[in-house]
């Protein structure tokens, strides 16, 4: 017979040993942004197609962010740079600018990818790549583009922690508006 004390203190020691392991995570799924497909939908360009989004080697993020006393990993190939490529090819699919036959395309390398959830009050993320358009084997737009994200901080971690990870697509999704917006990102996608 198993005495009540023996079953509790195992529950407590294996409740101990999640909370100071932490846990590992994928990023929750890409969704594209409404405001980024209709802004492609009118931006006049001509379909493109994505190659590569390689990761900085110095960049410690690159395959790996953590959360508190977690750890959250790209849900998509094998480092965040393959997230951004995928978050963009599906935003040009949405639109229909999606054509894995052009010679234009968009590719580039991660620079930042840094969220900070130990706030109480506020907390924040920053990503930022380079960008490159080539049209066959010229360049046709070279440019780093970055942006900060604030929401909600929270002291209790099941707050924080869920709300940290669910603010990075929302990161991703406004690095992609920042390069459809950008001027010269529009003259190198047109023909």
């Amino acid at each position: 017979m198993t005495h009540p004390w023996r079953m509790t203190g195992t529950l407590l020691a294996s409740l101990v040993l999640t909370v100071l392991v932490g846990c590992a995570g994928p990023a929750p799924h890409y969704a594209p942004s409404i405001d980024n497909v209709e802004m492609l939908k009118k931006s006049g360009m001509d379909p493109i197609k994505t190659g590569t989004v390689s990761v900085a080697p110095e960049l410690k993020t690159g395959q790996s962010i953590s959360i508190r006393a977690n750890t959250m990993v790209s849900g998509v190939g094998n480092h965040y740079g393959d997230y951004l490529a995928s978050a963009l090819r599906q935003e040009l699919e949405l639109a229909k600018l999606y054509n894995a036959q052009s010679d234009t395309e968009v590719s580039g390398t991660l620079l930042r990818n840094d969220i900070s959830a130990g706030g109480f009050s506020t907390n924040s993320g920053e990503i930022a790549a380079r960008f490159v358009v080539k049209r066959g084997n010229q360049v046709r737009f070279d440019k780093v583009l970055q942006v900060q994200h604030e929401w909600e901080g929270s002291f209790a971690g099941a707050v924080a922690i869920p709300r940290a990870a669910n603010n990075y697509p929302v990161m991703v999704q406004k690095l992609i508006g920042r390069l459809l917006a950008d001027a010269d990102f529009h003259v190198a996608v047109r023909k």
